[in-house]
Formats: structure tokens, C-alpha cells, sequence
């Protein structure tokens, strides 16, 4: 705190009490700039002996400043998403069919290192995704599922280090999660269904909240007590405004994707907690497609119920984030500047798709490779796919 006090005219200007302030900090060596706030402002009256001896009665003004280094770097607050415009894909006319689809969209862990520089390195594999945003074009599902781990919200984890490039990075991420779902809905149509599971990526933001600062946890827009919480993945990407669902209570949320049909047990759709497919099956007896692993895997059981066939499919669908170190991770590291260091993880690329007739249901992985990927007599590349395998580096 700064004090700064001189002798004023009393018949000066205001103008000339403000220049005579500002003459004050030159003289005190105060840079406007390093003014963090000012306090006070104090006029009083005082006297002092003029040369001949007689008493002078003057104005005294004292002001008190804080420097802007006492009150720390200055965050911006986290906001809603920004809102997208959603222009419909053209589509075919309507055919009347005996199958419904449902694409699966495995962990993209939507998130960035921000650089010193400003540049934002991305977690998730744009490639991929873009990839996967052409599939869901082509095969035009009535239904979308997101397997959760959609942000990776490292700014808010407890399980690894904090860094200081994950510092600011909550908002761009928000931004692109809000702009993937509204990407989807603009291929897909208003009428399909989109679902958004909660993994434990996403509950990072959750779990943070609830140490820190509780009372926030659960606070809503006035007056609108049904409403979902603001600081909740719903309310902050907008899923109500594009029609998406929200599942999270991970690890128990789930959606049902099919039936039973004869032999088959029903199809599932969680973030999931084992990396084992095979423990999977051996412990859920029903079929399930997750994420959480980033592996592509399946592991099949058939079980004998009183002489009854019942098979189970346990799939682990592999990811959308990056698989070369981008995403933090034990085997992952970062250099002395800051920047992750390459690491080939044992990840894969992925998504499915899931057809169900009157007769059953079956699963398809897609495998993406470099940002291409080939099904049903069509590949897909990803727009820049060369730009995309270099890591392309975004400006925030």
C-alpha cells in the first residue's frame, strides 16, 4: 500500500488536483499501469508558517493505491459454451426400413495445452473426429451415442499434475466439445437421437467443485429449479439447445442401444471401468460397448442358462483423442518448455456402428487410420488430413 500526500491550492481546478495526483506518482516513481486499484481518496484541511510566520491554511489530499501485482493474475470467469447455428445436412427422402443404426463415438478427451506463446496444442484428434463426423453423414443413424471422456478437463484434475499449459484451457475446450455435438446434429437431422455419457474425465469438473468450493455445486438459474446446475457439463456445453441427452453418474450410468433378441443379451452403452473385455463379460452377463480404455477390443462368452444359450459381447471401442502423447497419461511426459513429448500409446481409433433388425443386433468397428477410414465401399478423409498428422497447432 502507497500513500502519496502534497500541499493543494485550495482555489485549484479539479483538473488541477488530478494533474497535481498524477504529478505525484511521476515523482514517486508510480507507472499508472502498475496500478491495481485505488482505495481511497482523502481531502482534509491542514495549516503551515508562510516565510513571514503567519499561519496558512491549506488543502491536503492523500491517496491510497494497491499495486496490480497484489492482486494476483486476473481469470476469466468460465462461461457457457458458444452457442452454434446448426445448418442441416441435404438428405435423402425418406425410405421406410426394418433396421434401425446407431453410431458410437468413443472418448475424444476434447482438450489443449496452451502454450507461452498463445498456441493451443489439442488433446483430441481432429482427424479422427473429423472423420467420424463423416460417417455419421453417410450413414445417416437415428441415433448417435457418446461414450463419455468427452473433455479431459485436465485444468481440474486430481489424479496427475497440474501444469501450467492446462491453465485457461476449461473455456476453448467447452467451446469445441459444444461445436463436435452440434456437427453431429447437423449431419444426423433434428429428429435423431443424441446421447452424451459422463466417464471420469468429465467428472473431474464435478469432483473439483465438490472439494473446493461445495455450496457451488448444485446452484441453478433463479427461478428455474428443474433446470440443470450451472456449473454442470449440460448447462456449460448447451445440450438442450441441440437436443442432446446427458447420462453421467459414472460409473453407473448407462443406455440401453438394443434388445435381447433369442441368444443375444441386451446392448449397453456405458463410459466403463475395466480394461479387461474379458472380466467385462464375465462380470456384467449382458453385452455392453464402452470406451475408457482407448483399446479396440471385443471378448465374447456364451453362457449356459438351463440349457438355454445366452451370449454376451463385451466391446471396448477404442478413442477420438490423440494416441502420440498429447494426452496426459502414465506413460505420458513433458519437456522443460512445457510441451508433451511424443509416446506411442497402445491406442486405437475407432467408432462403430450398431444394427438392429427384428432378428438381432450387430456391432461394427470402423477403424481409423491417419485420419482415413474405410466402410462400406467408401473411405473417408479427413479434411487437411496432411495439416492433422503433423499435430496442426491452432492460435487461441
Amino acid at each position: 500500500m502507497t500513500d502519496v500526500n502534497e500541499f493543494v491550492n485550495p482555489t485549484a481546478k479539479k483538473k488541477d488536483v488530478v494533474n497535481k495526483i498524477a504529478d505525484l506518482l511521476s515523482r514517486n516513481n508510480i507507472d499508472v499501469d502498475d496500478i491495481g486499484a485505488i482505495s481511497k481518496v482523502n481531502v482534509w484541511q491542514g495549516f503551515h508558517k508562510d516565510e513571514a510566520g503567519e499561519a496558512q491554511v491549506v488543502d491536503l489530499v492523500g491517496i491510497s493505491i494497491s499495486p496490480s501485482w497484489a492482486e494476483g493474475p486476473q481469470w476469466p470467469i468460465v462461461q457457457q459454451a458458444t452457442p452454434t447455428k446448426i445448418s442441416y445436412r441435404p438428405t435423402s427422402k425418406a425410405t421406410k426400413k426394418n433396421y434401425k443404426r446407431t453410431v458410437i463415438l468413443p472418448d475424444p478427451q476434447i482438450g489443449y495445452w496452451r502454450m507461452d506463446d498463445g498456441t493451443m496444442i489439442p488433446m483430441h484428434d481432429e482427424a479422427a473426429m473429423d472423420v467420424a463426423i463423416q460417417i455419421l453423414g453417410y450413414v445417416k443413424p437415428e441415433r448417435v451415442i457418446n461414450l463419455g471422456d468427452y473433455l479431459d478437463a485436465s485444468e481440474w484434475t486430481s489424479k496427475f499434475t497440474v501444469y501450467p499449459e492446462f491453465v485457461l484451457t476449461t473455456q476453448p475446450a467447452l467451446n469445441r466439445g459444444h461445436e463436435f455435438l452440434a456437427q453431429q446434429r447437423a449431419e444426423v437431422g433434428p429428429n435423431a437421437d443424441i446421447d452424451l455419457l459422463g466417464g471420469n474425465h468429465d467428472n473431474r469438473i464435478e469432483l473439483a467443485i465438490t472439494r473446493n468450493s461445495m455450496a457451488a455445486m448444485r446452484l441453478r438459474q433463479a427461478n428455474r429449479p428443474a433446470s440443470w446446475p450451472v456449473l454442470s457439463l449440460p448447462f456449460l456445453m448447451r445440450l438442450e439447445e441441440l437436443g442432446v441427452t446427458y447420462t453421467g453418474a459414472y460409473p453407473a450410468g448407462r443406455v440401453k442401444i438394443a434388445d435381447a433378441h433369442g441368444e443375444q443379451t441386451p446392448l449397453y452403452a456405458l463410459h466403463g471401468e475395466k480394461l479387461d473385455m474379458k472380466k467385462q463379460a464375465n462380470s456384467e452377463r449382458q453385452s455392453t460397448v464402452q470406451g475408457h480404455t482407448h483399446h479396440l477390443s471385443c471378448h465374447m462368452e456364451t453362457y449356459d442358462y438351463d440349457g438355454t444359450a445366452q451370449q454376451v459381447q463385451s466391446w471396448s471401442l477404442g478413442c477420438l483423442c490423440r494416441i502420440d502423447g498429447a494426452v496426459p497419461s502414465t506413460r505420458g511426459g513433458v519437456d522443460e518448455f512445457g510441451r508433451p513429448v511424443k509416446r506411442v500409446e497402445s491406442w486405437q481409433h475407432a467408432v462403430a456402428v450398431v444394427t438392429e433388425t427384428e432378428h438381432g443386433w450387430w456391432v461394427e468397428p470402423i477403424m481409423i487410420h491417419e485420419g482415413r477410414a474405410f466402410y462400406k465401399d467408401r473411405e473417408f478423409v479427413a479434411n487437411s488430413v496432411e495439416a492433422a498428422q503433423k499435430s496442426k497447432i491452432k492460435k487461441s
